[in-house]
């Protein structure tokens, strides 16, 4: 099984000027179907560019990527088409036996340095509560080795990372110690023995993950009211029963995990994950 990860923030509805939302995860995809994933989406990003061009869920993300590389024209092609293959590749990946695993974390504060001072220690957080559920569901679906793989982290600094996955792995717990992992030691469920990185630029499968980050993103902006309706909020609708939980109408906790102090945010996308995703 290989968890293939990424990272994603939002402001709140708290009026900060900066992000001070932020969600860690992805998709978690057995072995045997993962080259078989892989051509789908490619065999889909071929009918509207290249099998290879890099996506993103914000596709204007990479313009300065496809410009670097004189290929300004492919870019526009699909960015024009980027609502059509965006729901093609998420409808093609409902054949596939895969789970959405998402942390998502909001800061205690509100003022921009404060966030700023803390958001290190936020995505270490983001990230322990995200690979917590990946070992349960390791539990639950009992494959002989469990893979985790990230898109390469902002500003090339791994070390967050890798020493958090090591506590984990080794000891069973977080890296200060204060939160043990229900399923005991990663080393003793078959997990790798450290985090491997990847360019998502290079990677499908990562792109993937992208994709289904950022239309979780659209859907908790939605649920906190910072958008009415939107094109994440279908997406997430259509996968629905890709989230893990799903099968146990529990995708809150479970596919989706909120960690914060503020019990009306909690709330809300609690709320509306019963309303639009297991109704």
């Amino acid at each position: 099984m290989r968890w293939y990860a990424d990272n994603s923030e939002l402001n709140g509805a708290r009026g900060t000027n900066i992000p001070d939302i932020l969600l860690f995860g992805g998709v978690a995809i057995p072995p045997d179907c993962d080259v078989a994933f892989r051509n789908m989406i490619e065999e889909i990003k071929s009918k509207y560019g290249h099998h290879r061009a890099p996506i993103k869920w914000n596709f204007k993300d990479l313009k300065k990527t496809y410009e670097e590389q004189n290929m300004g024209a492919l870019y526009q092609k699909m960015l024009t088409s980027s609502k059509e293959w965006r729901s093609e590749i998420f409808t093609a990946s409902l054949k596939f036996d895969y789970k959405i695993i998402i942390a998502c974390v909001q800061s205690h504060s509100v003022h921009n340095k404060i966030i700023k001072g803390i958001k290190p220690d936020l995505t270490k957080f983001t990230f322990s509560n995200g690979l917590m559920r990946v070992a349960l569901h390791a539990l639950e679906a009992k494959p002989d080795r469990y893979q985790i793989i990230f898109d390469w982290p902002d500003k090339g600094d791994s070390s967050p990372f890798d020493m958090e996955y090591s506590s984990a792995y080794m000891a069973g717990k977080t890296r200060d110690g204060n939160v043990p992992y229900h399923s005991g030691a990663l080393k003793n469920i078959g997990f790798m023995d450290s985090v491997v990185y990847t360019n998502m630029r290079h990677s499908t499968n990562m792109q993937f993950a992208d994709l289904v980050v950022g239309a979780t993103r659209e859907f908790i902006e939605c649920s906190i009211g910072k958008k009415e309706t939107g094109f994440g909020l279908d997406m997430s609708k259509l996968i629905a029963h890709k989230y893990r939980g799903y099968e146990q109408k529990s995708i809150f906790g479970r596919g989706i995990n909120i960690a914060s102090g503020d019990s009306e945010f909690r709330n809300k996308v609690k709320n509306y994950i019963i309303q639009e995703l297991q109704n």
